[in-house]
């Protein structure tokens, strides 16, 4: 694939440098000017997508892939692409179109992310078609095989008798042995006020590989909080979903590579009770401690008296290892979290005032035990929203989307340097 090539502008706003990559994926370099985040330098890429409904960013030491679905300039229809970055996001390839005669996209939304994962030179993409709710349908799942320069159709994750019940809220990740895990949720149970939470797994040996060992992993989970799944370096597979009653966030592992499932714990027993669903999911990742696997997880809690976001960390028998930590204040939202080995972690999230709404980082260099002060990635008036963050070789990388004033969205990228 070719790369584009993006030129930087220096600035010395403050005395901390932070590189913040913005790829307009709509407009023409000229618009620059309609966002200006604070102490940042430029570069762009073209995607031919007018705005950005869902994104979704995999890291594999300084690859970056991304997947991006959006309304086309020329069609005006929904597409999806992929961008990769071998530089750890200082360059960026041209876009594919993912779904060129493959199953067509439904028009989605943050927090409903279309979703990509990666092994070498394997990359899935998974999205949905058409189906009866909004922001939600049938999953559709694309394989490549050449570092995404072409996508083949393999068979949806989702077995052919519940083919006509819609599904959403999925996370999909790749373990170190090739095999590809999805998580999603839906409602083949006909319950109503929640879905259950699926899980299935994938890996290529020919043209007609399929998926193998679907479980129903959870049978009453919240409704529309999005779940994230992760491999541990011993190929232990954890997923992290919010629960329906209470409605605490929950961590399930299997450690047989996704055949059989252990009894789902609560991250932290905030004992949250409450008819409805947040629209807030979590984030989950994993360092090795020696031989130790150890859990770090960001979620979201309602109750009044300590509503926010948090941090905590855990072995894998659920003994929390330190006192939770909350994370900015109680309008903190939206968190994910990665690692890029057993010291630095990093978080990423969203606080909000009455004039508008920043996207905040908060890193820690001892493997959690102590954090530094948050650091605010965006300007003022900005509207940014679900914000992720990935761990590379080069240090951690931060996405969000924008929304402008004539309604599209962007995608933003940004780089903390000390």
């Amino acid at each position: 694939m070719a790369l584009i090539s993006t030129s930087i502008k220096n600035s010395n706003l403050s005395s901390i440098v932070v590189i913040a990559c913005l790829f307009l994926l709509f407009i023409n370099l000229s618009s620059c000017s309609q966002i200006k985040p604070i102490n940042t330098q430029h570069n762009f890429a073209e995607t031919g997508l007018q705005t950005i409904d869902t994104l979704d960013v995999y890291a594999e030491g300084n690859i970056i892939h991304a997947l991006l679905s959006g309304m086309d300039k020329k069609s005006q229809a929904p597409a999806l692409r992929y961008i990769n970055s071998l530089d750890a996001g200082k360059t960026w390839s041209l876009p594919v179109t993912v779904n060129k005669n493959l199953p067509k996209v439904i028009k989605s939304k943050r927090g409903n992310d279309f979703q990509v994962a990666a092994h070498g030179d394997k990359i899935m993409a998974i999205w949905q078609t058409q189906g009866g709710e909004p922001w939600s349908g049938i999953l559709s799942a694309a394989l490549s095989l050449d570092q995404g320069r072409t996508w083949n159709k393999i068979p949806s994750p989702v077995e052919n008798k519940y083919s006509k019940i819609n599904q959403g809220y999925f996370d999909i990740t790749a373990d170190l042995h090739g095999t590809f895990h999805i998580t999603w949720l839906d409602d083949r149970e006909e319950a109503g006020d929640t879905q259950g939470l699926r899980y299935a797994s994938f890996q290529y040996i020919n043209k007609d590989s399929t998926w193998t060992y679907h479980n129903d992993l959870e049978a009453t989970s919240c409704t529309c909080c999005w779940s994230s799944i992760t491999a541990d370096k011993k190929g232990n597979i954890h997923v992290l979903f919010r629960d329906d009653n209470p409605r605490d966030m929950m961590i399930i592992s299997s450690f047989d590579a996704g055949k059989s499932w252990k009894k789902a714990n609560p991250v932290w027993a905030f004992g949250w009770n409450f008819v409805g669903c947040p629209h807030q999911g979590g984030g989950v990742a994993t360092t090795q401690n020696n031989d130790e696997t150890i859990l770090h997880s960001v979620v979201w809690n309602g109750n009044e008296s300590n509503r926010g976001l948090y941090y905590n960390q855990s072995k894998l028998n659920n003994e929390a290892l330190s006192p939770i930590v909350s994370l900015g204040d109680e309008t903190s939202a939206s968190g994910d979290i990665a690692v890029i080995d057993n010291k630095q972690i990093g978080v990423v999230y969203t606080t909000s005032t009455t004039e508008n709404t920043n996207v905040m980082t908060k890193l820690s260099l001892d493997g959690g035990k102590s954090w530094q002060k948050e650091q605010r990635l965006t300007s003022e008036g900005a509207e940014p929203t679900h914000p992720r963050i990935i761990g590379t070789n080069d240090g951690f990388r931060f996405f969000w989307t924008e929304w402008l004033e004539n309604g599209n969205a962007m995608l933003v990228m940004s780089e903390l340097k000390n």
